[in-house]
């Protein structure tokens, strides 16, 4: 290991910053009916707060596209100079890959609805696995069913091995699921074992965070989602001591192609955590923009507002839920903030 100062978790509280300060922005659309905007807000404020981090970070990974509700695949990168694949920002003698969720659960957020959060992750750089803005299969438990999983069996099988690691029946284990048609088949597969399912609107980096939180009553994700949010995930994960497996989902063949190009020459081949971010120098952090668990929501008040943050590291190996009061306006708290 190099020496502890220059390690990424020696600016851990520097990216909660960032995640706090995005957060805080883009709370303020929350209803709105308007993702582009949230959108080039929230990676607006990404690129203005990674600046000021001082570590040399290159954006690695990036959803930069989101599919409404008519299936339609539109960009939401709407005018130049907002964050974007590729960008170094900040300065430092550390130099990171950066994964930016700007807003998981941008639909969330616009309709107002719960379980909206901003995040990010690094890792030293060139360790996390490039992967064009497309699909992945993930399987993501926490650290007690470690061991006890496997991709390519069924789901079945998986949730009642999950459940014999646990020292539980499959009808005590909870599974998180996206709300997609792709789905329907497996969400069948699922109820037939008896356990229950969190059918999840939008975002399956949230319940990652929960899987991999020991009291948590959320025992495993599974099912096709973003890549971008898939090595997020497998930060998460990294930090919280559990396991995931993945696999990348192409549906077109120029994603085939780019992934050939990124080095993943197979775009079948099971992946490991080890593939997903081939270092143990990870830290991630994220802030809740919408009410929800794990994370609540920004909560604003009279010149000014309060956040709560998770940001964790593998080295050391630290976890902390921060929660924080911002005087947003230079008179607010002279009376006395109300906690």
């Amino acid at each position: 290991m190099s020496d502890p100062q220059q390690t990424t978790a020696s600016v851990a509280i520097e990216y909660a910053a960032v995640t706090e300060r995005v957060a805080l922005g883009v709370a303020r659309c929350e209803g709105s009916g308007a993702p582009e905007e949230a959108y080039t807000l929230a990676t607006e404020a990404f690129r203005e707060e990674l600046e000021r981090v001082p570590a040399a970070g290159k954006v690695a990974i990036l959803r930069e596209q989101r599919t409404d509700e008519r299936g339609r695949v539109r960009s939401l990168k709407t005018r130049p100079g907002i964050l974007g694949v590729g960008d170094a920002l900040g300065e430092g003698e550390i130099e990171v890959d950066l994964a930016v969720e700007p807003v998981e659960g941008l639909e969330l957020l616009v309709k107002g609805q719960e379980g909206s959060i901003s995040a990010v992750a690094a890792s030293p750089r060139g360790t996390m696995l490039r992967t064009p803005d497309m699909y992945m299969s993930k399987l993501i438990v926490g650290r007690q069913a470690r061991g006890s999983i496997d991709i390519d069996a069924p789901a079945a099988e998986n949730i009642r091995a999950i459940a014999e690691a646990l020292g539980r029946r499959p009808s005590e284990i909870t599974v998180a699921v996206l709300d997609r048609d792709r789905h329907e088949n497996l969400i069948e597969e699922i109820r037939e074992t008896g356990a229950r399912i969190h059918i999840r609107p939008e975002g399956d980096l949230t319940p990652a965070i929960a899987v991999g939180l020991r009291e948590s009553e959320l025992h495993a994700v599974i099912g096709i989602g973003g890549a971008p949010e898939g090595i997020l995930a497998a930060a998460v994960i990294k930090c919280l001591g559990g396991e995931m497996q993945a696999r990348m989902w192409p549906t077109h063949r120029s994603q085939v192609e780019k992934l050939k190009e990124y080095g993943l020459g197979d775009p079948e081949r099971k992946l490991t955590l080890d593939d997903l971010i081939r270092d143990d120098d990870v830290v991630f952090a994220a802030t809740g923009v919408t009410p929800g668990e794990p994370l609540r929501g920004v909560e604003y008040f009279r010149g000014g507002a309060r956040t709560n943050t998770v940001v964790m590291s593998t080295a050391p190996r630290v976890v902390r839920f921060m929660d924080t009061i911002h005087a947003l306006e230079p008179e607010a708290g002279l009376q006395g903030f109300q906690i």
